[in-house]
């Protein structure tokens, strides 16, 4: 069985599949998916293939994955804890951190990780992007968007 078109907010903030494999729970269908395991590579999306900056939620989400306290992730990144309390504190918002400051967490993060590739990606990204995205006015983040084809090869390779 499958569930078409399902929208996520488990990890703060929206992410859409296109198609995922469900189970019938309860006499409806629930998506039949490990998201621990489906957060290593929407930490590396967030990371890597984002083009707009972070919002609160996806640096709690960061955090949390690293399995950090907001004092550890504030040594990780070299600020006080304050100011990670304060960008978490900005939920669907943007968490307004400095461009070169983020493109250095996205970088830190992703070493932690141990992903090379994204950090290839991410390496390729401006730093005068992001800034230049910062200029907009920021309603609400657009979702993350996983296709079928994503959904297929990460359960084959889980």
């Amino acid at each position: 069985m499958k569930i078409k078109n399902y929208e996520w907010h488990g990890f703060g903030f929206p992410i859409f599949f296109e198609e995922l494999p469900a189970v019938k729970s309860r006499g409806e269908l629930v998506p039949d998916v490990d998201w621990l395991v489906l957060s290593k590579p929407v930490a590396e999306h967030v990371c890597s293939e984002q083009h707009v900056p972070l919002s609160g939620n996806q640096v709690k989400f960061l955090r949390n994955h690293l399995d950090m306290s907001l004092r550890e992730f504030a040594k990780f990144i070299s600020v006080k804890h304050q100011s990670v309390m304060r960008w978490e504190s900005r939920a669907k918002s943007a968490a307004h951190i400095d461009p070169h400051l983020e493109v250095v967490l996205r970088i830190k993060v992703l070493k932690a990780m141990r992903s090379r590739a994204s950090l290839v990606n991410l390496a390729v990204a401006r730093v005068d992007e992001i800034e230049e995205l910062r200029t907009l006015s920021y309603r609400a983040f657009e979702p993350l968007i996983f296709s079928k084809k994503f959904i297929s090869e990460f359960l084959r390779s889980a």
